[in-house]
């Protein structure tokens, strides 16, 4: 199986292609210029033809709505236009799965002033407001908030893209329709304005 996954989350966007469960091709963009305006061109540059995919894959967040609003749209739209699967996934739930050797992970990640953190007991994405974090937290470089705690587990380079990729060929040995492109939404903590 081949996928594209695609991971417009944050300031940069990354994509992956995906074989038969292992990463082929990753490709990363941290620019000033908006994602919207360089999404096209660089998955052109990469050669890559949108129709060769069996299936596709998109971070529905926790990020920057605009732009994960973009991400979503886009893959929607190839996912309809070529009558193949979709899987979303959420980037807090791929910090927990793929840090290794953690006990008790709690993925967190920053946008903009919030700090959003997978609370271990209900599963579910919550804003931090200061209280005490049970377990080990976990995030990427540009994330990190010292008020999470002094012992922190905290990737250099995580490539969303790539570990939803992965995360999507699992799902889809176990489910080949995938979800509904129609149901894709932005991760929401908060209600749109």
């Amino acid at each position: 199986m081949r996928i594209l996954s695609l991971d417009t989350s944050f300031s940069f966007f990354n994509f992956s292609v995906i074989e038969e469960g292992r990463v082929v091709l990753l490709h990363y963009n941290d620019s000033s210029r908006k994602t919207l305006e360089k999404l096209p061109s660089e998955i052109s540059r990469a050669g890559i033809d949108l129709t060769e995919f069996d299936a596709y894959a998109v971070s529905v967040g926790i990020g920057y709505l605009t732009s994960v609003r973009i991400g979503i749209t886009f893959i929607k739209t190839v996912s309809y236009l070529c009558k193949k699967p979709v899987i979303a996934y959420e980037n807090l739930n791929l910090l927990q799965k793929f840090t290794p050797g953690v006990e008790d992970p709690v993925p967190y990640l920053r946008v903009s002033r919030n700090i959003f953190y997978l609370d271990p007991e209900s599963g579910k994405a919550r804003i931090f407001e200061g209280e005490r974090i049970k377990g080990t937290p976990v995030t990427v470089e540009s994330s990190y908030a010292e008020e999470m705690g002094s012992s922190q587990v905290i990737h250099k380079f995580f490539p969303f893209s790539a570990y939803g990729g992965v995360y999507a060929n699992e799902r889809l040995s176990e489910d080949p329709k995938g979800d509904n492109p129609f149901s894709l939404e932005p991760l929401y903590l908060r209600p749109p304005l």
